[in-house]
Order: structure tokens, then C-alpha cells, then sequence
């Protein structure tokens, strides 16, 4: 027998796992992101006008339904002024728990794009989404 969640109970689980501030974070290494990924799989970027982004439970929103969504609402920018530190590379972003920075989730760009490596001038922009669904 499979194990339904409802649909309200995913909306309770994504609010629950959301609420806490949260941090988003460029990650530089040559991770690919997996179910027993945790923060330290992912080495943050450095460099390049570079800063790390605070990401709010009051700008998620979350949809119930099949499936449930959960999408923030202002999309992250990052504008480089130059090269960052080695390997000088972005291959993507990974969101952890400001309490103690368990990691939320992270996504690895798409194939085409990596290893990013940004010059002055270069954006990436992020508008994180997470799909929640029981089967």
C-alpha cells in the first residue's frame, strides 16, 4: 500500500520547513546535489562582489494542490564586478537554515551552463521554487 500525504499536509510541511530564516548561497565546487546532501557538500563562493542573500518566509508562496508549490516571490540577483576566488567557478545555489545551517535544498545549474565563470558585468538570477507532491 502506498502512503498518501494530503495535499493541506503538504502546505503544513512546506510552511513548517520554510518559516525559519534561510540563507541563499552560490556554491563554487563540482557538487551534484542528491537526497543525502548536506551544507558541507557545497563550498560558497567568494569574491567578485559576492554576497550571500537572507530569504524571508513572508516571500513564499505556497500553493496547495497536486502538487503543492512553494515559490518565492523576488527573484535572487547576483552582479559580479570581476572574477571570484579559485576555482573561479559557480556550478549552483544551495539554501540553508540560518539557526544552524542545516541545508534546505540546492539545485545544480543545467548542464549548458556549467561551470559558470563570471567576469565583471556577468548576473545570475534565482527565483527558487520547490514542488512537494505524495505519490
Amino acid at each position: 500500500m502506498t502512503l498518501i500525504i494530503p495535499n493541506v499536509i503538504e502546505v503544513a510541511i512546506l510552511t513548517d520547513r520554510l518559516t525559519p530564516a534561510h540563507t541563499i548561497k552560490l556554491y563554487g565546487n563540482n557538487a551534484t546535489p542528491s537526497g543525502t546532501s548536506v551544507a558541507a557538500n557545497f563550498t560558497e563562493i567568494a569574491g567578485g562582489g559576492y554576497v550571500n542573500k537572507p530569504i524571508t518566509f513572508a516571500n513564499w508562496t505556497i500553493t496547495g494542490g497536486a502538487p503543492t508549490i512553494a515559490l518565492y516571490n523576488t527573484t535572487q540577483e547576483w552582479i559580479f564586478t570581476g572574477p571570484i576566488n579559485a576555482p573561479g567557478t559557480i556550478y549552483g545555489y544551495f539554501i540553508t537554515k540560518n539557526s544552524d545551517g542545516t541545508l534546505l535544498l540546492a539545485e545544480r545549474f543545467s548542464s549548458g551552463v556549467v561551470p559558470f565563470i563570471p567576469i565583471a558585468g556577468s548576473i545570475i538570477r534565482i527565483t527558487p521554487r520547490i514542488t512537494c507532491e505524495s505519490a
